[in-house]
């Protein structure tokens, strides 16, 4: 198990949900506390409380764009942000939406609460290695905020 493994079972064991997990990892990295934007991520939680997008899909471009996206105040998004959600989302529909016969968290669970504690862990540690991935693969380290010049 590596840091991340470790991470994302101690946050699920804290009860935290899919979305808040990808966003903390992220914010860890940073050696950050948001708790602001955790409260905003629950808005994202099990399907945005109505079983449709995974929160760990909507959840991982928002890691993603924690590290590529606009500020708000002028900093701009990292050309390759469409780039690099676009990957994302293609890898989350090709490997949990042709598995599971969608996207939403309702079909990833089949309305079967008691798949959560299988089918969530393993897909919320695949999402952020898969986030990770992307923007390493794109300069961005997940322990900082380093990344490729902006331009």
């Amino acid at each position: 198990m590596n840091d991340d493994d470790f991470r994302v079972a101690e946050l699920a064991l804290k009860g935290h949900t899919c979305s808040h997990i990808l966003l903390q990892i992220g914010l860890d990295a940073q050696g950050q506390r948001n708790p602001a934007l955790m409260r905003a991520m629950s808005g994202l939680a099990s399907g945005m409380g109505s079983g449709l997008a995974c929160g760990a899909l909507t959840a991982g471009c928002c890691l993603i764009g924690l590290y590529a996206g606009a500020d708000g105040e002028g900093g701009e998004a990292h050309e390759r942000l469409p780039l690099m959600l676009e990957e994302y989302t293609e890898w989350f529909q090709e490997e949990y939406g042709q598995r599971h016969g969608g996207i939403d968290c309702a079909q990833i669970m089949q309305d079967d609460p008691r798949l959560k504690v299988e089918r969530c862990p393993g897909l919320i540690l695949a999402a952020v290695k898969k986030a990770r991935e992307i923007l390493e693969a794109n300069g961005f380290e997940l322990d900082g905020l380093s990344g490729p010049a902006q331009g």
